[in-house]
């Protein structure tokens, strides 16, 4: 790579194979220069910090200090970009290490003896790590920092806002309102505190649309069922979009709404053509659906990810009378995403990550003619 500085790597991981297949698999680009390798965690930090590389590769399950103690040092001390190159059997613990500071993963293949086993997710590889190098490392540390404050946010912020919300006799067959949020590169730990710091109360149903590899969706919706107060599921096309729950996009199909009588369903994305992007499962879809099913009734949120998807989707979201809110590019993990959305003039609110939330509330109590104190 002429004119640019190598992308400097330290790939820990406690298989001597297994690092030797990543050095072979990253050596010959000319833009990747391996600058340490370590078998456990504590070598690792040490490695770190005599090399200070651009971005890390670490796997979880090591001996001595294990992947999690890892981040943990890591980013109180010294924070870098670091990205989990997990086999499928520890997708659960990917999202662990998310929320613990890392930014991005890779589905390992189960079996590697060579850089021949990795050639399946070379090109995935190769992206996220040249992607890593534009997030923004004090987004990261910012993210962190709010881990743990989701429900004392929620309660300072919610309880107040909704003290005047009256509930309905009956529950409705259809939410009043849609809530898309969409996200990439950053997004699931930034999803979980949202959904923290928003109430079950609201009278809204969550479709969420988060880029991730096929085989990890189930543990991201498990992740997100346990870690916040909202019921959480994987969208079906069976079964239709109940009041007061969330809605994964599944991992081949876009999440796309519709309206059936008194009801919203949920299409499978192959009736509808994808984006232009190729993006499956899509936000622009999601947004686009959500829009022409529910009109101004539709809250549209962007958080931390690469550009590429999400900007006709905030267009259709605004063009139908909904509203669109940005995490703001300097809290954001990665700033892309949210910038491209501003860039259409379809914003409403830009704000970080812990401000969205009484935003939302504020903007679904306005719609119902309920002020903030509660009154009428």
């Amino acid at each position: 790579m002429t004119g640019a500085r190598a992308l400097k790597v330290v790939i820990i991981d406690d298989q001597p194979v297994i690092r030797q297949a990543l050095v072979r698999l990253l050596r010959p680009e000319s833009d990747i220069e391996i600058v340490g390798q370590a078998g456990d965690g504590e070598e690792g930090l040490k490695v770190v910090h005599a090399t200070q590389p651009d971005v890390i590769t670490l796997d979880l399950e090591m001996p001595k200090l294990d992947g999690f103690a890892f981040l943990r040092l890591l980013m109180a001390k010294q924070p870098r970009a670091v990205v989990i190159v997990s086999s499928h059997a520890t997708r659960e613990s990917v999202f662990r290490a998310l929320e613990l500071g890392a930014v991005e993963f890779v589905a390992k293949p189960s079996r590697i003896a060579s850089e021949a086993d990795l050639q399946p997710v070379r090109e995935d590889l190769l992206r996220k790590l040249r992607t890593v190098t534009k997030l923004s490392i004090r987004g990261v540390a910012e993210r962190m920092r709010l881990q743990g404050q989701g429900l004392r946010l929620r309660s300072h912020s919610s309880e107040d806002l909704l003290s005047g919300l009256r509930l309905p006799l009956e529950p409705p067959l259809a939410p009043r309102y849609l809530l898309c949020i969409g996200a990439s590169t950053g997004g699931p730990p930034a999803i979980a505190t949202l959904l923290q710091t928003l109430h079950t109360r609201l009278p809204i149903s969550v479709l969420i649309t988060q880029h991730m590899p096929s085989k990890f969706t189930a543990a991201f919706v498990d992740r997100l069922r346990r870690t916040t107060p909202w019921p959480v599921r994987e969208a079906d096309p069976d079964l239709p979009v109940s009041p007061g729950e969330v809605l994964v996009a599944p991992a081949h199909h876009s999440l796309c709404v519709y309206r059936d009588g008194a009801v919203i369903g949920v299409r499978h994305s192959h009736e509808i053509v994808e984006s232009k992007g190729g993006y499956v499962p899509s936000i622009d879809v999601m947004f686009g659906a959500a829009a022409e099913t529910m009109g101004s009734h539709v809250v549209g949120v962007i958080l931390s990810g690469m550009s590429g998807d999400g900007v006709h989707g905030v267009q259709a979201v605004h063009k139908a009378g909904g509203r669109v809110l940005v995490e703001s590019p300097q809290s954001a993990v990665m700033a892309s995403m949210p910038e491209e959305a501003i860039a259409t003039g379809a914003v409403s609110d830009v704000a970080p990550l812990p401000k969205l939330a009484s935003l939302i509330i504020r903007h679904v109590l306005s719609r119902q003619n309920i002020v903030a104190d509660g009154s009428k």
